[in-house]
């Protein structure tokens, strides 16, 4: 009963954890994707 309720506290952690990371991770690519297009148009321009 104890071991389970270990892994519900476990799970109630970690999971949201792994999401915040997984947003942090999409969210810095689009960051990076839209900073190298912005660089590229500027050097298609100039």
């Amino acid at each position: 009963m104890h071991e389970i309720s270990q892994w519900g506290i476990a799970f109630s952690i970690g999971i949201p954890i792994a999401v915040f990371l997984a947003w942090f991770n999409k969210s810095g690519a689009d960051y990076k994707e839209g900073f190298e297009t912005k660089k590229k148009k500027k050097k298609n321009n100039g």
